[in-house]
């Protein structure tokens, strides 16, 4: 009799321990789910942050072609830029989803870039406009900020030749027979120039017009945006 009781109550006990080995099995399993999944997370976020931070730092270093100097983005050169830009001059953004952000515009987009890691740093947005100077009178002019080429247009009258134009110490432009026309003469973007017209007889009110570029910069955000 007791052995029959015994028996009995080992049957009755099965199914309390399948249900505990299956809850045991399944805890297991998702266990391991979520270590696998935390595993792939650790082994992608670093990678993704490593290419954000070297995209960031080559964008705005010397040597970017999107820089007038070391953190100051060219407004221009950020229109003209794209994908296929983006991996030519930079090979650390090639295999990623990429989203580039300045000033809160979106200047490229590749792939899908809807997580993934983001890095932001405060860069300056340099912008040049022309700006011609209303009126040129006698042999020199100084300009009043700094530009990096400048337009002159020559017109002397009749019996006056212009022959060289210096900026600061500098020859410019030179010849022998008279300067005559528009031309387009590189100057230093490091110091403030004068301009100065040399030859023979007067240079009255509007025979010099001149056109120079000067910067103008603005702080903005640079969100460089990764995704694996």
């Amino acid at each position: 009799m007791r052995d029959t009781g015994w028996t009995g109550r080992g049957q009755a006990n099965l199914p309390a321990l399948a249900v505990a080995l299956l809850v045991l099995t399944t805890t297991a399993s998702l266990g391991l789910l979520v270590a696998d999944g935390a595993f792939a997370g650790a082994t992608r976020d670093p990678a993704e942050r490593r290419a954000a931070v070297a995209l960031a730092e080559r964008l705005v270093s010397a040597e970017s072609p999107l820089t007038a100097r070391p953190n100051v983005l060219r407004a221009g050169d950020l229109g003209a830029f794209d994908a296929t830009r983006l991996d030519e001059a930079f090979p650390v953004a090639r295999g990623w989803d990429v989203r580039l952000r300045v000033g809160g515009e979106t200047v490229v987009e590749r792939g899908d870039p809807t997580g993934g890691t983001t890095t932001r740093r405060i860069v300056l947005v340099q912008r040049r406009q022309s700006v011609t100077l209303p009126a040129v009178a006698g042999d020199a002019v100084t300009l009043p900020r700094r530009s990096p080429r400048a337009t002159i247009e020559l017109r002397p009258p009749d019996g006056t030749t212009v022959r060289t134009v210096r900026a600061n110490d500098r020859i410019v432009l030179h010849d022998p027979s008279g300067l005559n026309g528009t031309f387009e003469v590189a100057l230093s973007r490091f110091e403030t120039t004068r301009l100065r017209f040399d030859g023979d007889g007067p240079l009255p009110r509007g025979s010099v017009r001149v056109t120079y570029y000067p910067a103008r910069t603005t702080k903005a955000e640079l969100a460089v945006t990764v995704d694996g």
